[in-house]
């Protein structure tokens, strides 16, 4: 088609009947239309020239709303107990160290039971390991009867210590034990600040040990991670600017910036996960989420044309250019100054880009003059009007 470029008008071949070059007088060669200055008017169709613009290129990507694992916690008891009372509901807010609900078991009074036995038994061998050690220094005890009471001593020292380790771990204060105190439940308590997401226990119920109870998140950490796929790994990196909607939330874009990517590949589908902070966060967010995104990646000059002067014809992309007049045509016969002047425009394929601010970008597959104009508007109504004159030329 760019061929034509060379001017639609020329002289046809010495070959070509006459009716036949009546026909083109009339219709134009094949991919051409030709408008007159009312209808140029009408259609509020301008000429311009294609222009340099910079513009962000655009990755459409998929994800969800996600939370960092440090920012969801499963809370489970570490012993198993009854559930004596339940403190929360879903949705609740909470803070670290804040109860959610108290356990009771037999074990746990056992325990402390044991833990001050073990105490005692450990002082009393503190006493007798100083008092052999000096008579083993006088040497009136025998070494093997002083490597045996070592040996007691360090046994009973490694329990008191491990017994500790957990009694602080179920919360309860060794100090206190040791003075009496006697811990007739255990706490379970919130790890970190947030909201309880769910609860899988009621009052009454036997808890296991390790069993899920209650999960809390932190809302407040949320962000998005997409999938970018192989194909366009190269043109993403930290700093991007996302841009992303919900189904649940439709009218609001939300505006993200990536992070931190991922080194390796997810498996199924092969893509890099992305993580990106969420400017515009709102309580619709939730994690779980699907999002559908658009990453802007680096701007770039490209050739542009307004969005109404591409038009897609099936597969295709095409904009229409003006036809340039032969320069040998300059005498005009009475006949050809009767006729209504008319706009030729050539329908040239090119390749579709990125759509930004109400222009396209294109490439182009073969180069034109750089003074070239094009239709600025109305392709799809040069097309339309392109095929009805090709079907009436059939008839």
């Amino acid at each position: 088609m760019v061929l034509f470029l060379v001017g639609i008008t020329s002289c046809s071949s010495n070959t070509k009947s006459a009716s036949t070059e009546e026909a083109h007088e009339e219709h134009g060669p094949e991919g051409t239309v030709a408008l007159n200055d009312l209808q140029m008017k009408t259609l509020g169709l301008k000429l311009i020239q294609l222009e340099k613009r910079n513009m962000n290129q655009e990755i459409q990507v998929n994800g969800k709303l996600e939370l960092p694992p440090q920012e969801r916690a499963d809370i489970s008891p570490l012993i198993g107990g009854i559930i004596k009372n339940i403190y929360v509901i879903e949705g609740d807010k909470v803070k670290k160290g804040q109860v959610l609900a108290i356990m009771q078991h037999p074990d746990y009074i056992q325990l402390q039971q044991d833990y001050v036995s073990a105490l005692e038994d450990y002082n009393f061998l503190k006493e007798e390991y100083n008092r052999n050690k000096k008579l083993h220094n006088e040497n009136v005890t025998s070494t093997t009867q002083m490597q045996k009471i070592t040996s007691n001593y360090n046994k009973s020292k490694t329990n008191v210590q491990s017994l500790e380790i957990k009694l602080k771990m179920l919360g309860f204060n060794p100090e206190k034990i040791k003075n009496g105190h006697i811990y007739p439940y255990v706490n379970i308590v919130s790890p970190l600040n947030g909201a309880v997401s769910l609860i899988e226990t009621n009052v009454g119920a036997f808890a296991a040990p390790m069993s899920k109870l209650f999960e809390v998140v932190n809302n407040n950490k949320l962000h998005a991670g997409f999938l970018v796929y192989e194909k366009d790994i190269n043109k993403i990196k930290v700093g991007q600017r996302i841009y992303f909607h919900t189904s649940s939330v439709e009218s609001h874009e939300f505006e993200a910036e990536i992070h931190n990517i991922s080194p390796v590949f997810e498996e199924n589908p092969k893509a890099l996960h992305v993580h990106a902070d969420i400017v515009n966060k709102t309580d619709e967010l939730i994690p779980g989420m699907y999002i559908n995104g658009r990453i802007l990646a680096d701007d770039s000059e490209v050739t542009v044309v307004p969005n109404d002067a591409i038009v897609a014809d099936g597969d295709k992309y095409y904009i229409f250019v003006k036809a340039k007049t032969p320069e040998h045509k300059h005498e005009h016969s009475a006949e050809e100054d009767n006729h209504e002047e008319k706009t030729t425009f050539i329908m040239v394929e090119v390749i579709k880009g990125v759509t930004n601010g109400g222009h396209t970008a294109i490439r182009l597959l073969n180069k034109l003059p750089d003074d070239i104009q094009i239709a600025g508007s109305g392709a799809y109504f040069l097309i339309a009007e392109m095929r009805k004159e090709e079907t009436a030329h059939e008839h």
